[in-house]
């Protein structure tokens, strides 16, 4: 855990991304000057693609501060940055700078972050010193300059009731298209000062709401305003202005200085399931822990919408994809299983619009969308023509499901969520599938490379396809259910393209090794999926890839997880080069974000370009199940390791404190050389 700060701010730099997996906000370096909240399941009407898109929500932390005569919002060429640092440790975010008005400077340092005890919660506290007496006043409101839909309801207590107020005030918000709306309410408190002045605004239906305070200020003595802020969605309460007054009065009945503990004492139990890598140098240390923020900071057990590749960002249109099953899961189900639950609780409510998606294809059983929100049909802009064969999604959720079942041993998660997904995956697969000479053919199909589109059996498909119906019949026989027949002769007989002559898995029926490389894309499902060849062809398939691999080395997130087949092979040098280009040449400025276009990140692109959670996500899973030999499965932990520990030269091991193993925790050791890693429960 560390803090990392900033002295100066350039343009190219996005801000700081402050989040707890419910609220989500981008506070720039001067936070008083404005910034952008999304909330998790508040989506709009995307003005241009006319689909169903993440929409910014009131900001629930707007402040402003006089000096003199002079408002910062008015000047803010008189704002003066100095420094601003987020410490990773406790997800709090600091910043200083100074606002100078003619002869008076005044200092403010301002304590932002979202609760993670209460996630509606976003908590700020602004304070101020004066080098010279002056006129002083901090005002806090709810902000929506700039915010794209309307106003459906906005509240302030009456003069004659300020002292039975339980907030300062609330608004209700719809979004544009009117696909959801948002309840925002905030509370202000002052200190520093008894004899302070306060006012609100009581007039007009479209002016902000805010919350003012004002004194005669003397050099010597710090001013403090503290705001807390809640953020609902209609998606989770029909009510959300009236829920957000109720959250915020908890937030005022608690206090900002415990519900700042509380969130200090919530991150270091977060903080127990650190990845440290023995060996390592400060810098690769540093990297792991803002993979493990970053990643931990965008989701919680309260997300209703699962997580994006860029959490609560801008970032395609916060739709969810693949990365969040394959890259994102394995890392949250082994230290905050809860908020892996989380996410397959929201796969499981769009369970009836996945079995819609499938009918709509012509096909039976459940097929996830490519792309989805908040009603679980597919939101994949349409202009998109590449990934409209790209279906592999559907397995990759699957096979989610199938890890929670085995790492939690949650027998009523299998009976209530898991084996309705699986079984329905299983169907789809079954109507999919084609039957030929050759076995069980998957036609018209596009794997995980995006440049290689409609092709017939694609191999990480048909292998993956297998992975799932092996785990569906298991699940079935373990909850006395007799699974179709059909279901073990596809997996059986499956057709994957082989060369015959060198034993490599190929890529798809049309690709020769003579004539493309194979790439990387077979090992994903050998990693982070469990598809395993015989031995032979798993040892020549590895080799071709890694021998082919260089030319994608600088993807973003891939030759992480490649790099562990090349410790696997024992070539700990390249292995290191992997790790180093898929994970090392992708973290940005400033505060360690991860991008998926690497660093310096295009100018149009930096305020969605970070942070890239896929990134984090791929190089966790990596560390945790990769490099230890981990594959999840029945049985107890002790069986779960199915490789000698071989670590890249860039450190020596992998060790956890804390990791949850069937509702226990466990630490996790795995030292290079090592036959196998150890769980000790």
């Amino acid at each position: 855990m560390f803090q990392e700060t900033i002295t100066e701010c350039r343009p190219e730099y996005p801000p700081a991304y402050v989040s707890n997996g419910l609220v989500g906000l981008r506070v720039g370096p001067i936070p008083l000057l404005g910034g952008v909240a999304l909330v998790n399941g508040y989506v709009g009407a995307n003005a241009e693609e006319r689909m169903e898109s993440v929409e910014g929500a009131p900001y629930p932390v707007g402040a402003d501060i006089l000096v003199g005569r002079v408002w910062l919002s008015q000047r803010p060429d008189l704002a003066v940055f100095k420094e601003q640092t987020y410490d990773f440790s406790c997800g709090e975010l600091r910043s200083r700078f100074d606002f100078k008005v003619d002869a008076t400077t005044a200092r403010v340092e301002v304590v932002t972050f979202c609760s993670r005890t209460q996630p509606s919660l976003t908590l700020q506290q602004v304070s101020v010193t004066v080098d010279r007496p002056c006129h002083l006043a901090l005002r806090g409101f709810l902000e929506t300059g700039g915010l794209a839909g309307r106003c459906l309801r906005r509240e302030t207590i009456s003069a004659h009731r300020i002292e039975a107020t339980v907030v300062d005030g609330c608004l209700h918000w719809e979004s544009r298209g009117g696909l959801a709306s948002c309840g925002a309410a905030f509370w202000t408190r002052f200190l520093g000062d008894d004899q302070a002045k306060s006012a609100r605004n009581f007039w007009g239906y479209e002016n902000g709401i805010y919350k003012e305070y004002s004194v005669s200020a003397q050099p010597g003595k710090t001013y403090v305003l503290q705001q807390i802020g809640s953020l609902v969605p209609s998606l989770m309460n029909a009510e959300p202005d009236q829920q957000a007054i109720r959250l915020a009065g908890i937030g005022k009945h608690w206090g900002f200085d415990q519900l700042r503990a509380d969130n200090r004492a919530a991150w270091d139990e977060i903080w127990k399931g650190r990845v440290c890598l023995l060996g390592a140098d400060a810098k690769w240390q540093a990297i792991s822990d803002a993979a493990y923020f970053y990643l931990h900071t965008s989701i919680h057990r309260s997300t209703p919408c699962s997580i994006g590749p860029y959490g609560l960002t801008w970032g395609y249109y916060g739709h969810v994809f693949w990365d969040t099953e394959t890259f994102m899961f394995p890392p949250i189900l082994l230290t905050q299983p809860q908020a892996a639950r989380a996410m397959l609780d929201y796969r499981s409510r769009m369970l009836p619009a996945a079995r819609n998606t499938a009918l709509l294809h012509g096909y039976t059983g459940a097929q996830f969308p490519w792309q989805s929100m908040t009603h679980g049909g597919e939101v994949t802009p349409t202009w998109i023509d590449g990934v409209l064969s790209e279906q592999h999604i559907t397995l990759d959720v699957a096979f989610a499901f199938a890890q929670y079942v085995h790492a939690t041993g949650d027998e009523q998660f299998l009976r209530q969520q898991a084996w309705p997904v699986l079984e329905g995956v299983a169907e789809w697969i079954a109507s999919r599938v084609k039957k030929t000479d050759r076995g069980y053919e998957i036609c018209h199909i596009e794997g995980i490379d995006e440049g290689t589109l409609n092709v017939n059996n694609n191999s990480y498909v048909n292998m993956v396809a297998t992975v799932i119906l092996r785990e569906a019949q298991d699940f079935a026989r373990r909850l006395g259910i007799q699974p179709p027949p059909e279901w073990g002769e596809i997996e059986r007989r499956i057709f994957i393209p082989i060369d015959a002559e060198a034993k490599v898995i190929l890529k798809h029926d049309r690709h020769r090794l003579k004539d493309q490389p194979v790439g990387m894309e077979p090992l994903a499902a050998f990693f982070p999926l469990t598809y395993r060849p015989d031995e032979e062809v798993e040892r020549a398939t590895t080799r071709c890839c890694l021998e082919s691999s260089r030319p994608f080395m600088h993807y973003p997130f891939i030759p992480a997880l490649v790099g562990v087949f090349a410790a696997r092979m024992g070539d700990r040098k390249f292995s290191a080069e992997l790790f180093t280009a898929g994970m090392a040449d992708f973290v940005v400025k400033p505060f360690m974000m991860f991008s998926e276009f690497g660093d310096p990140e295009p100018h149009d692109r930096a305020p969605v370009g970070a942070p890239f959670l896929t990134a984090p996500g791929s190089f966790l899973t990596a560390c945790l199940y990769g490099l230890p030999g981990l594959q999840l499965g029945p049985g107890e932990p002790e069986g779960w390791f199915k490789f000698p520990v071989v670590m890249p030269e860039l450190w020596e091991g992998v060790e956890v404190e804390r990791i949850w193993v069937h509702g226990r925790p466990a630490r996790l050791t795995a030292r290079h050389g090592d036959k196998r890693a150890t769980i000790e429960v």
